[in-house]
């Protein structure tokens, strides 16, 4: 590859983007042991739920490229079959670690404040897209098929 090729990218440079997304997305599943709820270009997002003192708690984790820090909080928009939700992060200070585990990234926990009867009507099997909103940015999350 030639020294302009490498300044500015060749004809083939969009193939390539979207193979090391592809390839950067297998790397992070390959390191986790949780199921993920979802895939955004170069992040995946996990979740899982909590209750604590009655209240509960949507947490969610993303791993990837998104490198983040607000004192704004984040919107999560979860659209289902028959159901959307527009949820507001429970704290607004929120801050990426990086992680070197296998590949270079980052970890950014949100925690969503949820009702306990919202908890019960989110499936994992009836979830067509996450979005997020942190800061100017949106990621749009896809559901993965699950192997099980």
């Amino acid at each position: 590859m030639g020294l302009l090729s490498k300044l500015f990218g060749s004809k083939n440079s969009n193939n390539t983007i979207v193979e090391d997304q592809a390839n950067y997305i297998d790397t992070i599943l390959k390191h986790s042991e949780d199921q993920p709820l979802g895939v955004a270009d170069a992040n995946v997002i996990y979740a899982g739920y909590n209750e604590l003192g009655g209240y509960y708690y949507l947490q969610t984790y993303v791993v990837g490229k998104l490198n983040t820090k607000t004192k704004t909080g984040a919107n999560l928009i979860v659209e289902g079959n028959g159901y959307v939700m527009d949820l507001k992060s429970d704290m607004n200070e929120i801050e990426s670690d990086p992680i070197d585990i296998g590949f270079k990234g980052s970890a950014t926990r949100i925690d969503f404040e949820i009702e306990k009867d919202t908890v019960e009507s989110i499936k994992r099997s009836t979830i067509k897209s996450l979005t997020l909103t942190i800061k100017k940015q949106t990621l749009v999350f896809k559901p993965i098929e699950t192997t099980d």
